[in-house]
C-alpha cells in the first residue's frame, strides 16, 4: 500500500467510529487524500477541522465520527 492510500484509509476509518472526536496528525495532504475528504464529506456527511501546524510541517484534522454500527456482530 502506498503512502497516499494508508492516509485515505486512516481518514475513513476516523469517520466510521463512533461518535466521538478522533484527531490525527499527518505529513502533506496528498491530492488522493484531499478526494478522499471530499468523498467523506459528500457519503458521511461527515465534516474534518483541517489546522496546519508551521512548526512541524504536518497537518491536524479532527471529526466526530459518524456512529457506525456493525449490525452482523454477534452479541454474546
Amino acid at each position: 500500500m502506498t503512502g497516499c492510500v494508508k492516509m485515505g484509509l486512516l481518514f475513513l476509518l476516523c469517520s466510521l467510529c463512533p461518535q466521538d472526536v478522533s484527531k490525527v496528525r499527518v505529513g502533506k495532504l496528498s491530492p488522493y487524500g484531499i478526494e478522499t475528504l471530499r468523498h467523506i464529506s459528500d457519503f458521511l456527511k461527515v465534516k474534518f477541522d483541517i489546522k496546519p501546524d508551521p512548526s512541524t510541517g504536518t497537518v491536524i484534522l479532527k471529526c466526530v465520527g459518524c456512529g457506525l454500527k456493525n449490525l452482523s456482530r454477534k452479541i454474546s
